[in-house]
């Protein structure tokens, strides 16, 4: 049988316009209510099949070098692919990820570099995988995995494997800002003391459909305030875009460290953007949009 040729897939980040706390249930995990949002900002993956016997992957780009190779979840992703289907069993490829999504950022990388490669998989050997066991596949990879499945905004709750679609379209200006240091999720948890009530996907749907800038004034993320004493740059960027007037929305998305504004129009974005340039130089932005 031939081989696939090389083809290259786009790998979307997600920024969380909230994220709620609502309780921490075990040692490891807290339940939590989030709206998130597939964003324009892509890791580029190319993949060719090869008649080695081990899966190579490697990451390219800027923020290649902070990712962990060990327990890769792409490779997790097609380890557990190739235990449960004979069809894949004993193929492998040649991965490359470039990497313009920072690493460590809260923007969902990694597990959107998996979800990606996964998905890509199972449709082009046409797999019959049982819901059951991609769900186990999801897991193993991050709660945070579902996200990925398709392109439209979700509201996730429990611990961040229950997804609704959420129906009301949006379409969004956005301007990161990732200072140059990375978080990690199970830390920020752990010294989270935030916690917030449930709040219902019908209430903040339709509070959306009114006025979504009503819904930013209660928008809120419980993880900031743990993040910004573990990486203060935090603080000081979301005090320096509240300040700014032209920004309609600012907020840390997941655990951090990236931060993001949102804007009525890009006019009013590119004018914030020079502004952040100038005060930190050394600081990764990007312009980007909501994906709908």
């Amino acid at each position: 049988m031939a081989l696939i040729k090389k083809i290259t897939l786009k790998s979307p980040a997600k920024i969380n316009l909230h994220l709620r706390v609502l309780k921490k249930v075990t040692n490891k995990y807290h339940l939590i209510e989030s709206l998130v949002s597939l964003i324009s900002l892509y890791d580029e993956i190319t993949i060719n099949q090869t008649l080695a016997k081990k899966t190579k992957v490697t990451f390219l780009g800027k923020f290649s070098r902070t990712v962990t190779l060990h327990d890769n979840s792409i490779v997790t992703a097609i380890s557990s692919l190739q235990k449960i289907n004979k069809k894949i069993r004993n193929k492998n490829f040649i991965i490359k990820v470039k990497k313009n999504i920072p690493v460590g950022s809260g923007l969902g990388g990694g597990s959107s570099n998996a979800v990606t490669v996964l998905l890509f998989l199972v449709k082009k050997f046409n797999l019959n995988v049982e819901k059951k066991k991609f769900l186990e596949i999801l897991n193993k990879i991050g709660f945070d995995s579902r996200i990925f499945l398709n392109k439209y905004p979700k509201f996730i709750s429990h611990y961040g494997e229950r997804v609704d679609i959420f129906k009301h379209k949006f379409r969004l200006n956005v301007l990161l800002i990732y200072p140059n240091k990375p978080n990690f999720t199970k830390i920020v948890y752990q010294k989270n003391k935030s916690f917030s009530k449930t709040f219902s996907i019908k209430k903040t749907q339709q509070t959306i459909k009114n006025n979504i800038y009503e819904y930013f004034h209660t928008a809120n993320n419980d993880l900031v305030h743990a993040a910004k004493k573990i990486n203060p740059r935090i603080g000081y960027i979301i005090e320096y875009l509240r300040k700014q007037e032209m920004c309609d929305f600012v907020q840390m998305t997941g655990s951090g460290s990236c931060c993001f504004a949102i804007f009525k129009s890009k006019k009013t974005l590119l004018k914030c953007e020079k502004l952040v340039k100038t005060r930190y130089r050394s600081y990764w932005t990007a312009k980007t949009k909501t994906i709908t």
